[in-house]
């Protein structure tokens, strides 16, 4: 069992309101780790690329999941029994699987011709037996599915008139939420996505009268009346914003007055707060915020880590 040293102590020595135990920091090399899991992180570590878990228990103890680099985008299925992830080198993309409990990850599906390329933002189905995720489809995005054993690969929704990137699915598993735009670089739009026949309907067309364009995802809330999704300002920064799925209010969550080239990204669900990663402060951590907020900062989780998901929720 390699440790990862007392770097995430060090940097939170400061946090008193940090949650956990305290404990010191371990790690495991794609076998599983010291820590058992239940509820809580799974997230990546700019530095090395690579997956890690962390107990709600003690956020301050974190376990390897994967040891070759290149992870990005991990999402827990329902149970969060299990990591699907993004293994990305050079210009090839898989889509790749690994239980919380360690192990060799195993290929879903990996990135093959021009039309099947830069795979990303995959997520379980309700069930655990597919996997959804966005794709390059020549010079669109589209969405694709795929049994989680590699079999019965088709693409879902055809990204023509629009591209579509970062997804979510619904608490019930009837859809997937999609950013969306007239292409992956200006995602401006959200859209519902039946998994049953791909069906595109319309969420909305406006984002607010601060967010430009959304950055990496849109994840629905689990009890699927809210969303919160990543949007750049004008100035470029980016934040994290809420939308009212009913009303279609948006509203921004996080700002910085004091930092404003600060960049929060990556939003997902823990309960009723949306979680997060961001550089304030001069260095990746992943933090926790009401839904109800608008315009506040703080709530540190754990240090060191980017593109979080919490589960189960």
């Amino acid at each position: 069992m390699k440790r990862l040293g007392l770097m995430v102590l060090v940097a939170c020595s400061a946090c008193d309101f940090l949650p956990g135990g305290g404990g010191g920091t371990g790690g495991g090399s794609g076998g599983g780790g010291e820590q058992p899991f239940s509820k809580g992180f799974v997230f990546v570590r700019r530095d090395d690329k690579n997956v890690y878990l962390s107990d709600q228990a003690d956020l301050m103890t974190v376990t390897r999941l994967t040891d070759s680099g290149g992870a990005k985008q991990p999402s827990f299925d329902k149970e969060a029994r299990r990591v699907v992830f993004v293994k990305s080198t050079g210009t090839d993309s898989e889509v790749d699987i690994v239980p919380t409990t360690g192990g060799t990850p195993t290929t879903v599906i990996a990135s093959t011709t021009a039309s099947v390329k830069n795979l990303r933002t995959p997520v379980f189905s309700l069930d655990g037996q597919r996997v959804f995720f966005a794709y390059d489809d020549g010079a669109s995005s589209s969405i694709g599915v795929v049994n989680t054993d590699g079999s019965m690969f088709q693409r879902l929704a055809a990204g023509s008139a629009l591209a579509y990137a970062g997804i979510s699915l619904y608490p019930d598993g009837s859809a997937l939420l999609a950013t969306a735009g007239n292409s992956v670089t200006q995602l401006t739009q959200l859209e519902r996505i039946s998994t049953l026949n791909g069906q595109a309907t319309s969420v909305t067309n406006a984002l607010g009268s601060e967010a430009t364009s959304i950055v990496s995802r849109a994840v629905v809330s689990p009890d699927a009346k809210k969303a919160a999704f990543d949007a750049r300002l004008a100035s470029g920064s980016v934040r994290i914003f809420v939308i009212d799925l009913a009303t279609k209010v948006v509203t921004q969550l996080t700002d910085y007055p004091g930092e404003p080239g600060a960049n929060d990204n990556s939003p997902c669900w823990k309960g009723s707060d949306v979680c997060f990663s961001s550089d304030t402060g001069g260095g990746d951590s992943v933090y926790a915020l009401p839904s109800t907020g608008m315009m506040t900062s703080g709530g540190l989780q754990l240090a060191g880590g980017v593109e979080p998901w919490f589960g189960p929720n």
